[in-house]
């Protein structure tokens, strides 16, 4: 069979954090070929078993998120010069539809925030960063109790309502992920209360609070530097009718390289564009599925926001049949 393109920097990732990942569930090592991988994307060696790999992307790679690679080039030079960031491979993980800035000093604020959120990182970890942004805050009238929210903190639009005096609007189009913390939220949703009870009717504010960014350290067998994982802004996580095209894109792909090749075990995974892993597609994706359409997979994996999730558990494990 020809040579096969190398996987791009996004595909290659999420191909070492499926083999660490592996390892941990399975109780065994698995190591990256670095020939015959022919159809597959990759394949993963379990001693002398084959691991058929095929990694997806659930938006189209072909269109880049603007600023990414600059941003992954600037922020692999700067590891590489920080004595407190250790010779190794890490990911940003840009939420979905983040806007990454292009020009100064937006450009520069942004690598000294993520730089220093990649000091000290063991491999696997993964850490929030926090980033600077300002949402705005109008009060529309003394009656009422209500705040109506677009962006980030929509969700926390019940919490901020209780008791306030007016109604009020919030604009946090500047906040794209929440905190996994809960104490964290909390603090924003402190914030703009403390400023809700000072405006009067028709005044307008601005709210300093923060956006959580998601950074990780890579397995060690992953090639060294920063890959900066960001789908293009005008992608949108919650629709479900992409995410499906998408998936049932690769699942086609990964059936077709089984076909093909010779593995153990075909194992899909796929890299989706949420901001934290509890708001995946996926898992509903493949359950509204034709079973027919997959059932020659042994294995789906998810990345996304730093971890792997299982979506598609193997029937058996060529390990655990008697030889």
């Amino acid at each position: 069979m020809p040579d096969l393109p190398a996987l791009s920097p996004l595909r290659t990732a999420s191909v070492h954090m499926l083999a660490r990942w592996m390892g941990e569930r399975f109780y065994r090592t698995f190591r990256l070929a670095e020939d015959d991988r022919a159809p597959f994307d990759a394949v993963l060696q379990q001693r002398e078993r084959r691991v058929g790999v095929t990694a997806g992307v659930l938006w189209d790679e072909a269109v880049a998120a603007p600023g990414a690679a600059t941003l992954a080039e600037m922020l692999t030079s700067d590891a590489a010069a920080e004595p407190g960031i250790e010779d190794g491979a890490y990911a940003i993980w840009v939420p979905p539809q983040a806007t990454l800035p292009t020009e100064e000093p937006g450009v520069s604020n942004l690598r000294i925030f993520l730089t220093n959120g990649l000091k000290y990182m063991q491999p696997g970890e993964r850490r929030e960063v926090r980033l600077p942004v300002s949402v705005k805050l109008a009060k529309m009238d003394t009656e009422g109790a209500y705040v109506s929210v677009t962006g980030g903190l929509s969700s926390q639009w019940l919490a901020m309502s209780d008791g306030m005096p007016g109604s009020y609007h919030l604009d946090s189009r500047s906040i794209h992920r929440l905190s996994e913390e809960e104490a964290e939220t909390e603090i924003l949703v402190t914030r703009v209360r403390d400023r809700a009870a000072v405006l009067q009717p028709g005044e307008l504010s601005d709210v300093p609070l923060h956006d959580y960014w998601l950074v990780s350290r890579l397995p060690d067998t992953t090639p060294p530097g920063v890959t900066v994982i960001a789908a293009p802004p005008q992608v949108d996580p919650l629709d479900g009718t992409g995410i499906r095209r998408h998936f049932r894109r690769e699942v086609q792909r990964a059936v077709d390289q089984k076909q093909q090749g010779d593995a153990d075990l075909a194992v899909l995974v796929v890299t989706a564009p949420v901001a934290h892993m509890k708001d995946e597609l996926v898992t509903a994706s493949l359950k509204g599925m034709n079973p027919v359409l997959y059932g020659a997979l042994d294995l789906v994996a998810l990345v996304a926001d730093g971890a792997v999730r299982q979506v598609l558990q193997p029937r058996s494990l060529p390990w655990e049949e008697p030889r």
